[in-house]
């Protein structure tokens, strides 16, 4: 139905045409001859055969072309119909854009030897060059130029135009595709900047606060030989570690190294080879205290292994740096989901947590201030988790003489999301 819905919408105009009485009637020799007068519904008999040509178009171009040459000389012979004329019109467009080659080259040689052969035969007969020229108009504008069209949209451009559109055409591409091209880059330089933020974060900010948590609760200590020794190896160790680390990202910045996301696919630990076990226990010997339940299962993918053991790591530092460095780990599988809560007492005063005040003495805790937990949530985003962090239970606390709590809830999906 869709197919014949042009040839439709002609026949309605044609029909339309008529109603209003563009289609008159000619005092022709072969009518007086037979005694007869014709009427101007008489035109409703060519238009209804020219329906089934119509209806032929598609498929048989040349046989609707011939059937509808043959009725619009019928038509005229009663008088000139606009409305014919129209359906004529629309059979040679068919033509020149679904003909072969060979039948639109024919086409073109006899319609414009028709056009000149039928000016001729009316000058010869009347005498009349205006009668002439505008046989020749006519023909021009019913059956040449619809074809000239046709083989246009069949070229893809116009004609004229050819040496001027083309190039502006080519330029007006090539202009689009440097902006797509410049936009991509920008998306992809803002990702880099964003990931790389994150990571330093991850690096700098959580090594380098352990660090001043660390000496900073042995220089408010009395002096202990053992203990000290050991927090001067912590130190040690967590410097190397924030070292390495930065190494990998300066040669990475200099293209002389692997990319960070690429290696956190093909590993199942974080970059430094860090384990869920690790975090847990470097977050104790740096003196925080931990209830631990839960431990992640063996086939999680490696990018949300990272994620939850970055996540896990940012929010054990901050329960030191603004706590009372004591937090209650759990962490829930679910079909599809896992689930991490840290639990932390927050400190409501300096004097409840006398270390973190000479850490903000010494800026460590300022170190990445609003950017973490922004940071933490970034990171679950991207794969297609979320993540809440506030205070709780606040009125109750505070009735109960006890601190306020901070937890952390991040909910993260057990396979890799496609994006």
């Amino acid at each position: 139905m869709r197919s014949h819905l042009q040839s439709l919408l002609t026949l309605g105009v044609a029909a339309l045409i008529l109603a209003v009485g563009w289609a008159g009637v000619a005092e022709t020799p072969w009518w007086s001859a037979l005694g007869v007068t014709p009427q101007p519904w008489w035109h409703l008999i060519p238009l209804g055969l020219m329906a089934f040509a119509l209806l032929i178009r598609i498929r048989r171009p040349v046989l609707a072309l011939a059937l509808g040459g043959g009725i619009t000389l019928l038509d005229l012979s009663i008088g000139i119909n606009v409305g014919i004329l129209l359906c004529l019109s629309d059979l040679v467009y068919n033509l020149g854009i679904r003909g072969s080659r060979r039948a639109v080259l024919g086409c073109a040689y006899a319609l414009t030897g028709g056009t000149l052969a039928a000016s001729a035969l009316g000058l010869a007969l009347w005498s009349d060059w205006e009668g002439a020229l505008s046989i020749a108009l006519i023909g021009l504008a019913v059956l040449l130029m619809p074809l000239w069209w046709a083989s246009e949209v069949r070229r893809g451009y116009p004609l004229w135009q050819e040496p001027d559109v083309r190039p502006q055409l080519e330029a007006e591409r090539h202009a689009s595709v440097l902006r797509r091209q410049a936009s991509k880059r920008r998306e992809a330089v803002e990702a880099e900047r964003q990931r790389m933020a994150r990571e330093l974060h991850d690096v700098v900010s959580s090594q380098v606060s352990a660090i001043a948590l660390t000496s900073g609760a042995v220089l408010n200590a009395e002096a202990d030989a053992e203990r000290d020794r050991r927090a001067l190896g912590s130190i040690r160790r967590i410097s190397v570690e924030a070292l390495e680390q930065l190494r990998e990202m300066v040669l990475l910045l200099r293209g002389e190294g692997p990319s960070v996301d690429a290696e956190a696919k093909d590993q199942p630990e974080l970059l430094d080879g860090t384990s869920w076990s690790d975090v847990l226990t470097r977050a104790q010997e740096r003196g925080m205290e931990l209830r631990v339940e839960g431990h992640p299962p063996e086939d999680l993918p490696p990018g949300q292994r990272h994620v939850l053991l970055r996540v896990l790591q940012e929010s054990l530092t901050n329960a030191q740096k603004h706590g009372l460095a004591q937090a209650a780990v759990n962490l829930r599988q679910g079909r599809a989901r896992l689930r991490l809560t840290v639990t932390s007492p927050v400190a409501d005063h300096p004097s409840d947590a006398a270390p973190a005040s000479d850490q903000d003495d010494d800026g460590a805790s300022r170190l990445g201030a609003g950017v973490g937990l922004a940071v933490m949530r970034e990171r679950v985003q991207l794969i297609g988790g979320s993540l809440r962090a506030g205070p709780t239970g606040g009125k109750s606390s505070a009735r109960s003489g006890g601190p306020q709590l901070w937890v952390v809830e991040a909910e993260l999906p057990m396979k890799e999301v496609s994006r």
